[in-house]
């Protein structure tokens, strides 16, 4: 291992790592309907209707660790390449000061999405993200394959930088981070992070 951190991750507003809040634990980073980043429209509740604070709860958790203990068994190289990186991208394993996490990154001169998977280890669920919404630039639900979701971030860089959170039980979450740096002719970061999530869910799956 190289000492490399993965890209990705929630951050407070101080720029430093996720403040610890009351109950929860801190998060490390992102939500998409679909493929084109918009938030997600609220639900058409009757009138008075309170709003939901929190994640939704995972009626069918997944074994998780396996794939926290060796992050880069999380997506296959195939995988990472059929979500956006170029062919021929292969996998490292990083250090993280968040927890396990592992990095596909295509060639200096190769066009395509540099992608990673995270276990962050700070976060026993979607609950703590929740708890800094209100920190975030943007924060957007969704579900990866039955499972609760949400893309955020302190920056809203999602035309070249995108981050997906999914909980996977009530007290394990893995997050995919895309970046595509802009550049034309790219795939969009967001759909990319999604692609590499919806694989991992299908991995735990199998397991």
């Amino acid at each position: 291992m190289d000492g490399t951190r993965a890209t990705g991750g929630v951050r407070a507003k101080s720029g430093g790592p996720v403040r610890t809040t009351v109950a929860c634990a801190a998060l490390a980073c992102l939500v998409l309907t679909g493929a084109s980043c918009s938030p997600a429209q609220p639900s058409s509740g009757g009138s008075g209707a309170p709003e939901r604070t929190g994640p939704q709860r995972v009626n069918d958790p997944l074994a998780t660790g396996a794939k926290r203990a060796y992050p880069c068994a999380s997506l296959t190289d195939a995988q990472a390449v059929a979500a956006g990186s170029p062919p021929g991208t292969e996998h490292r394993a990083l250090h993280d000061a968040n927890g396990a996490a592992c990095l596909w990154e295509p060639e200096a001169s190769a066009e395509g999405a540099k992608i990673t998977v995270s276990w962050p280890s700070d976060t026993p669920g979607l609950d703590a993200l929740y708890g800094l919404r209100d920190e975030q630039a943007y924060f957007e639900e969704t579900v990866v394959q039955g499972y609760p979701a949400v893309f955020a971030n302190q920056n809203d860089w999602r035309d070249r930088h995108c981050v997906l959170y999914v909980g996977v039980s009530d007290d394990a979450v893995f997050y995919t981070a895309a970046d595509t740096f802009g550049e034309d002719g790219l795939p969009d970061p967001c759909d990319t992070a999604r692609k590499a999530a919806e694989s991992v869910v299908d991995n735990l799956r199998q397991n």
